[in-house]
């Protein structure tokens, strides 16, 4: 094997920044945004609850081309089974139903904010609404998501304050219970 010269590096390097300047590689940032959304609406349809048929479009709407590359948080940084990595729609799914059950919990969420783009990375603040009998849970969250070219899920991290929406549901857990004393 050769070494490559400087000359070779710089002619390569100038290929590939000529390459990724061309628009025919590229999505232009409406429509990665439009994508996001999408995929968002996927699992999150307007004015209805999240339902196990919403989540399973979204699940099998993960990047199966990027697979190595996939990776969801929620919450981001959240610890033991908040994150999961070079993951398929059906371990996404297994997720989904281990922690936010839509046949035992009644939610859904909503987008906030304008949706940010940098490249194929949309970001956005969203609102996740849940009931519990009679008592109402809410959390303000910072998303981004990352889709393919083809318009697939790549990567969800969702930042809210898995604290203060423990504690959200704790208090709902206990009116539920018939304690109203806190």
């Amino acid at each position: 094997m050769t070494p490559i010269t400087t000359m070779q590096l710089a002619l390569l390097l100038a290929t590939f920044l000529l390459l990724a300047a061309d628009p025919t590689h590229a999505m232009d940032a409406d429509q990665v945004r439009a994508q996001c959304i999408d995929a968002f609406e996927l699992a999150f349809p307007r004015q209805q609850w999240t339902s196990e048929h919403d989540l399973r479009a979204f699940t099998a709407n993960v990047s199966t081309d990027r697979k190595a590359d996939t990776v969801f948080a929620c919450p981001l940084g959240g610890g033991p089974g908040s994150e999961l990595s070079d993951f398929t729609g059906s371990d996404l799914m297994d997720w989904y139903l281990e922690m936010f059950n839509p046949n035992v919990l009644q939610y859904t969420e909503l987008i906030m904010s304008e949706v940010s783009v940098v490249n194929n990375v949309c970001s956005l603040d969203k609102l996740f609404f849940a009931v519990i009998g009679k008592c109402h849970v809410h959390a303000m969250s910072r998303l981004m998501i990352e889709v393919d070219d083809d318009g697939k899920l790549v990567r969800w991290l969702d930042h809210f304050d898995q604290e203060d929406l423990n504690q959200k549901l704790g208090v709902c857990n206990l009116q539920l219970e018939g304690n109203t004393e806190l």
